[in-house]
């Protein structure tokens, strides 16, 4: 068993315990749905879909490849997992508030909220942006948005592409503009630091209806 093997495989392992560890604890709780621990064993595929990416297996009569996943599906796949876990922490916050006799019950999610669920953000950071993007991945899932955040070298862009250090770049379709619009508007002030770089990158197709590149 070789090192590459032992570091593919622990993911899968790590996610493997969270989902048991999970559905053990909610399974015993009847005050809890058994809904959240379906929901929960999903999200805990965060720790398995990207070693399935990577993983291969032959033998037995058996052959898998993780490599039909591209890392544009698994991003997306990433950002709907974890607004799904959104939901279940909001979802059992509202439970938990409901079991308390004097807590108030949480207010429902607003029609903003599941308008934002249709869209999909991802926040794209260099090394030294990467605290300010899970801030901003954070307060986008609150905000209903399916996102995700991912670490970038942007090896990938021309230099004309490549902002300055300190520099932010939106990037979306012709058919993404207003959301666009909207999720510029909500990270306004988390993001006024940065030096925009005019104007917004519009393409004809990209993987995800707004992808945010920080710099």
């Amino acid at each position: 068993m070789t090192a590459d093997f032992l570091i593919k495989i622990s993911p899968i392992i790590g996610g493997t315990i969270l989902i048991v560890v999970c559905l053990i604890a909610i399974l015993r709780n009847p005050a809890v749905s058994n809904t959240f621990a379906v929901l929960l064993a999903f999200g805990a595929l965060l720790f398995v879909i990207p070693a399935l990416s990577i993983f291969n297996f032959e033998g037995l009569g058996i052959k898998f490849s993780g490599q039909a996943a591209t890392t544009e599906q698994v991003t997306q796949q990433a950002a709907g997992i974890k607004a799904q876990l959104e939901d279940i922490k909001t979802a059992i916050g509202d439970l938990g508030k409901r079991i308390a006799p004097s807590a108030p019950a949480a207010a429902a999610p607003s029609a903003e909220y599941g308008v934002n669920r249709s869209s999909t953000v991802i926040v794209v950071y260099s090394a030294d942006q990467k605290t300010l993007a899970k801030q901003l991945e954070d307060l986008l899932l609150k905000k209903g948005y399916q996102a995700t955040s991912i670490y970038s070298d942007y090896s990938e862009l021309s230099s004309s592409k490549k902002g300055p250090p300190g520099s932010i770049r939106y990037v979306y379709t012709g058919a993404g503009k207003p959301v666009a619009a909207s999720v510029m508007q909500l990270l306004k002030s988390q993001t006024a630091s940065l030096t925009p770089l005019p104007p917004d990158d519009q393409r004809q197709q990209t993987s995800a209806d707004v992808q945010i590149l920080l710099f």
